[in-house]
């Protein structure tokens, strides 16, 4: 078989586990995602992932993915430097802005909340951790995201110290997903009742 009969069928499968998993997110009611998702950011902010990162690169929630406000909080006030991505995109790599408070978020060009234009550019290559949001993840670490694949070339980019971990509603995890070699692979993926083990890479973020 082919590597492009083998990357088309894959990319059919992954087309029918992105519909079952919208299907399941569109299902969860805001109060079922606003009290899961204070179990997974507290799950979240107990890794050393968290502890150890000086640049975090967070985004705002969109469709009931996991909120990311109680992380932002807790970064802001470890001061850490937080980022969020644009949508204004340059090729396929994101870019991203600091900012100091919430406040600074506001409705970018999709509607998705963003840093405004006086917000700190900070380079892909100066970010220590990405949480990462998706519509599917294995216990491994593989990710589903949306289609675009904007995150995969943006973590592809980083530097090979930063780190990643998805954040993720129990019922997003699948026992298996399809993948390409253009799929980027988590080292945590955490949800309300579990951290899933994925390259879990030490997080050491200081350069060599």
């Amino acid at each position: 078989m082919s590597e492009t009969v083998v990357e088309e069928a894959a990319a059919a499968r992954k087309q029918t586990l992105r519909d079952e998993l919208t299907a399941r997110r569109k299902a969860m009611t805001p109060d079922l995602i606003d009290t899961r998702g204070l179990k997974v950011q507290s799950r979240f902010l107990a890794t050393q992932y968290y502890h150890k990162a000086r640049t975090v690169a967070l985004y705002a929630p969109i469709r009931g993915e996991v909120p990311t406000r109680d992380i932002l909080i807790a970064a802001l006030q470890d001061e850490k430097i937080v980022c969020y991505p644009l949508s204004h995109v340059h090729g396929r790599i994101l870019s991203f802005r600091a900012i100091k408070s919430e406040a600074e978020l506001e409705p970018g060009r999709l509607g998705v909340r963003e840093p405004t234009n006086s917000s700190d550019l900070i380079a892909v290559d100066q970010i220590d951790l990405f949480v990462v949001p998706g519509l599917g993840f294995t216990r491994d670490g593989k990710r589903l995201g949306r289609g675009g694949g904007y995150y995969d070339a943006t973590l592809r980019a980083a530097s090979a110290r930063s780190r990643r971990v998805g954040l993720a509603f129990s019922d997003q995890l699948v026992e298996i997903l399809p993948t390409t070699g253009d799929d980027v692979d988590m080292d945590l993926v955490v949800t309300e009742s579990e951290t899933c083990r994925g390259l879990f890479r030490e997080p050491e973020f200081l350069d060599t």
